[in-house]
């Protein structure tokens, strides 16, 4: 389904008035300091490319600005001509002649405003953010606009005879010059207008004011001193589109653009010819060259700096996606899998450091070994999806119940162990009980409308000094949870003394 284009909401009148009084100012300097002698053409026309500005913020408003803003600008233009040329009325001749160009520009600039929106909606995003943007920008945004109007404004005002006919080749190059004019100003602004809603203009704009400022004084020293000086704009231009991008570049050429047009007005620099013509064309084609480069140029850089930031997104998300995967690996390593509690190894290993720690600093240290009573009966009679509901309960149960010095881990199977560092045999009795008595109340296996409950025996083994090793304190704690086993399960039994246990 053809999505239809969105207009901004009509500006308050602050706004319409700001951009209406640029519009005028800027075309009258263009008048001012860019005008030809022959047929009174503005060599540039950088009001085109305000009046672009004025439709992409305004919407359909704009054409009003627009229409207001070079009806105002021509008026004064066709009053001279006329009167010069000793027509009768010339005041009221030129308040209706003037509504002519002043519709045409306003139909330039919704054009050109209408191609920028098409880029947007096929691309997703502003003109001149990618090299592959420039062939659009050039062609449907600056040119064919440009072509269009000035050549049915040319067309109508010859035919009315307020351009005389001189020869078909004398009125094809005023015509030419007229769309290079207005190319030309839809080629400089719109670059300017891109940056400052990307924001880069503003970002860019302090810095890059000592190059502007070089630029002036090579252009200068190039039309007053020494015409071959104007080729060392060409490093500084190129360094400023490394460096600042669009935004530096679009100001850059702005200031040569404005620079070269009101030198060669004035008959200096190196673009002079006898036919006046010429000079503007000669010039007209030296910034365009040049703009069209750097504006290349400024784009690749724009695109190998967000290749650059994607790279180093990239490179952060993966380097994540590593740490994570690096700690559910761990954790796979040291978790059991069936119920997130410390595997046999893991235990193993803390276990190993707490000995060392409690014979070194003579503290007490103890362990209780947990079995699951009539767990085989469990599985036997509700299957082992129960089993596993079994165990995950338990293990629930416990930790809750448990200190964070503690260190509890699935053993195997249905048998879990319980590290309690700092914990002397009486200690570790009551902490067995405690659990004893949690699982008998707490924990309750809802499966297929059955409730299960379960109990637990449990042995306990504090270290001794005699205690060779952790499998011979395991040996003694696993002797003591058999023992409660035989002894009608559901209990807490202490292991015999490591003397007791290897007379027997």
């Amino acid at each position: 389904m053809k999505q239809a284009l969105t207009f901004p909401s009509p500006p308050k009148a602050a706004t319409a008035l700001l951009l209406l009084i640029g519009y005028i100012g800027i075309g009258f300097l263009s008048i001012q300091f860019a005008i030809l002698p022959l047929g009174n053409f503005s060599v540039i026309w950088f009001a085109a490319g305000c009046g672009l500005v004025i439709m992409l913020e305004t919407g359909r408003f704009g054409i009003a600005l627009v229409f207001l803003g070079s009806y105002v600008l021509n008026i004064p233009t066709y009053y001279v001509y006329l009167n010069q040329a000793g027509s009768k009325n010339a005041f009221l001749l030129a308040l209706v002649s003037g509504v002519v160009p002043a519709a045409i520009d306003s139909w330039q600039s919704a054009m050109a405003a209408k191609a920028w929106r098409n880029s947007v909606r096929r691309n997703h995003h502003a003109p001149l953010q990618a090299p592959v943007d420039l062939p659009y920008f050039w062609l449907q945004i600056c040119f064919i606009p440009a072509l269009i109007s000035m050549s049915v404004w040319h067309a109508l005002l010859t035919l009315s005879q307020i351009i005389p006919y001189t020869s078909l080749a004398n009125n094809l190059q005023q015509m030419i010059l007229l769309i290079m004019g207005d190319t030309a100003g839809l080629f400089i602004i719109a670059p300017i207008y891109s940056s400052w809603k990307s924001g880069s203009l503003k970002s860019n704009f302090r810095p890059i004011l000592p190059y502007l400022a070089l630029l002036c004084a090579i252009v200068a020293l190039g039309f007053s001193l020494y015409t071959y000086l104007m080729m060392l704009i060409l490093p500084v231009l190129l360094l400023v589109a490394i460096r600042f991008r669009l935004a530096g570049t679009a100001l850059a050429l702005f200031v040569v653009f404005t620079l070269s047009i009101i030198g060669s007005t004035y008959h200096f620099g190196p673009f002079i010819n006898k036919n006046s013509m010429v000079s503007f064309v000669n010039l007209q084609l030296f910034l365009f060259c040049v703009g069209l480069t750097l504006h290349y140029l400024a784009l690749l850089q724009e695109l190998l700096n967000q290749s650059h930031i994607q790279l180093e997104i990239e490179v952060a998300n993966r380097t994540e996606a590593l740490a994570a995967a690096n700690q559910r690996l761990k954790e796979l390593v040291t978790t059991d899998e069936l119920t997130g509690v410390a595997n046999r190894r893991e235990w193993q290993r803390r276990c190993d450091e707490a000995i060392i720690y409690a014979r070194r600093y003579e503290q007490p240290l103890s362990i209780l070994l947990i079995d699951i009573d009539h767990f085989k009966e469990v599985n036997d009679q509700h299957g082992h999806l129960a089993g596993d509901l079994t165990l995950k309960e338990l293990c629930r149960v416990c930790t809750t119940e448990l200190r964070a010095t503690d260190s509890f881990a699935r053993w195997g199977g249905e048998e879990f162990v319980l590290l309690l560092p700092g914990t002397v045999q009486a200690e570790a009795m009551l902490a067995g009980n405690k659990l004893r008595l949690a699982i008998e109340e707490q924990a309750l296996i809802k499966f297929n409308g059955e409730t299960i409950k379960i109990t637990i025996s449990i042995g306990v083994a504090m270290l001794e000094d005699s205690d060779s090793s952790l499998d011979h304190l395991l040996n003694r704690a696993d002797q003591a949870m058999y023992a409660a086993k035989a002894a009608g399960r559901n209990q807490v039994q202490c292991a015999l003394s490591p003397a007791t246990f290897t007379s027997r």
